[in-house]
């Protein structure tokens, strides 16, 4: 009889074990995230186990009748044994495996260990979009004179009215109320469930923020939450951006976030993980015309 693996939701408590494997084995990647494993639980369901010292994650969410949908396994044992514990664990319910959003190192590995019997399929809607974090704070070049341009009008139109700061506790009432004000107004030109699956997750994060290991940055005008961001450390070098909030009726506003938070909460980090653009044709454009250094391609990864 195959062995199940036992597996348990991922909660607060667990979250700095998580992090120890997915900081060194993560590569980077914002779905290899211990704070994205408890932030989205509503959409993946994320649940883990630890066995001889490798870290498992099954994405119960995404099962369906055919497939157990999982993460890669994070360890510094026999990745080929890893695999083949995952496969076990899928198999005692008569099911096939589906690695969701394995890393191109991944998915290379897992075809090498086991030839033939995976097919692999690369999604660029799942690519995550990596920056340098000296593109963020200063914007070099003639490529960035465009953002350059609106974030000295910004401050010439504002400056006097505007205050920037790091997001602290007692800011989290109204950067709540602020991005429940900008959900409202975005939900005539997004996906309404989307939108509101999204404010549950800003929700679950700001109640957490501290126990999460979050860091943010706020920007007022005349005293009035108008933007904020926030994201958290993915390991020593990699930072990942995982909300973003601003006004559209103040020019450039955008822009001085990017580079304000990019200067308070990604010192020390040498690249910005932004995350991916989901298949959306404005957003992918926006994310591209920023530079990115390099994407992380990912994979679906499905047994035949």
């Amino acid at each position: 009889m195959n062995q199940k693996l036992c597996f348990h939701k991922v909660s607060l408590g667990n979250l700095a074990e998580i992090y120890r494997y997915t900081s060194k084995f993560g590569e980077g990647s914002c779905q290899h995230s211990a704070v994205s494993m408890y932030s989205l639980d509503e959409k993946y369901g994320d649940e883990v186990c630890i066995e001889g010292d490798t870290l498992y994650v099954h994405r119960k969410n995404l099962d369906d009748t055919q497939f157990r949908v999982y993460l890669a396994p994070f360890g510094e044992g026999d990745l080929k044994d890893a695999y083949g514990r995952i496969m076990e664990d899928a198999h005692s319910f008569q099911k096939k495996v589906l690695f969701y959003t394995l890393t191109e190192k991944q998915a290379s590995f897992l075809d090498a260990a086991y030839p033939g019997s995976f097919s692999m399929e690369k999604d660029r809607d799942l690519a995550e979009y990596i920056y340098t974090s000296v593109t963020m704070a200063e914007f070099p070049g003639k490529v960035h004179r465009r953002r350059r341009t609106e974030i000295r009008s910004f401050w010439r139109d504002y400056g006097s009215r505007a205050s920037v700061s790091f997001l602290t506790q007692e800011d989290i009432p109204a950067v709540r109320d602020f991005a429940e004000k900008w959900l409202r107004d975005n939900a005539e030109t997004h996906d309404e469930e989307a939108l509101k699956r999204e404010m549950r997750c800003i929700q679950r994060q700001l109640d957490n923020f501290q126990e999460m290991g979050l860091s943010g940055t706020v920007i007022r005008v005349d005293g009035q939450v108008k933007a904020f961001c926030y994201g958290v450390g993915l390991n020593e070098e990699y930072y990942d951006v995982l909300i973003e909030k601003g006004s559209r009726e103040i020019p450039g506003i955008y822009r001085v976030l990017r580079q304000e938070s990019t200067k308070r909460n990604v010192e020390g980090y040498a690249y910005i993980n932004f995350e991916e653009d989901v298949g959306v044709e404005g957003l992918r454009k926006v994310k591209e015309s920023y530079g990115p250094a390099f994407l992380i391609e990912k994979y679906k990864v499905k047994e035949k």
